[in-house]
């Protein structure tokens, strides 16, 4: 539908009285249809008060922006605090979305490039404060015999991590030893090796008092 804009401007030459001497300047808007069920921008046939078919881009007029505001379900308004749900990069509504805390999540580690020519994997970058960031699960494969581990790069305090060995052969764990950063070793708890079998799990985790990567837990 096309929305038709009427605006008259007075002449100033000429009295208001005589509608002659007015200037009428036609506005025609192609933007969005209206119907009695809501409006619709790039659809004849709106679901919803406001239906738009296509993408939507939001730009802020200040770039220090803190909060949205929006119309939730009952039609009351609501205020969303950025960095927590929302975020505004680049001029762009970034949504982020929620994650139960119940849920851990799972990040992979595929050792394929290196299975024929690493036996020994000292200060082991698995991606804790990068790719992994945020994932406690680290799913290890690609692997074709077996390997040890002397320890584990980029740990800090309290960071937890299971080490799920997704693949057909074990792995061992070595306790305090010298190959790995003092900072990057395992301490076992017994005083020797521990190791897990095909689709086995080591759980760790990271003491910063210690600088070292505790064991906690082995499902063989």
């Amino acid at each position: 539908m096309w929305i038709f804009l009427f605006t008259f401007i007075e002449n100033k030459e000429y009295p208001m009285k005589n509608l002659t001497y007015l200037t009428c300047l036609l506005l025609v808007i192609p933007v969005f249809s209206v119907f009695s069920q809501g409006v619709g921008i790039n659809t004849s046939s709106p679901q919803a008060t406001l239906h738009i078919n296509g993408s939507l881009k939001f730009e802020p007029k200040v770039s220090d922006a803190t909060r949205l505001v929006g119309v939730v379900p009952n039609g009351s308004v609501k205020e969303f605090e950025l960095g927590q749900t929302f975020n505004i990069e680049s001029g762009t509504l970034e949504v982020i979305p929620s994650v139960d805390p119940n849920v851990f999540l799972i990040g992979d580690v595929d050792q394929s490039p290196t299975a024929s020519t690493i036996s020994q994997y000292d200060n082991y970058d698995i991606g804790v404060s990068d790719a992994n960031i945020d994932k406690a699960i680290i799913r290890v494969s690609g692997e074709t015999n077996g390997y040890t581990v002397t320890g584990f790069a980029d740990g800090y305090d309290g960071r937890i991590i299971y080490f799920y060995n997704a693949q057909e052969i074990n792995v061992t764990f070595f306790d305090l030893h010298s190959d790995s950063d003092t900072k990057n070793q395992i301490l076992t708890g017994s005083g020797g090796n521990e190791a897990i079998n095909s689709k086995g799990v080591a759980e760790f985790i990271y003491d910063g008092s210690l600088e070292k990567w505790i064991l906690i837990n082995l499902r063989t």
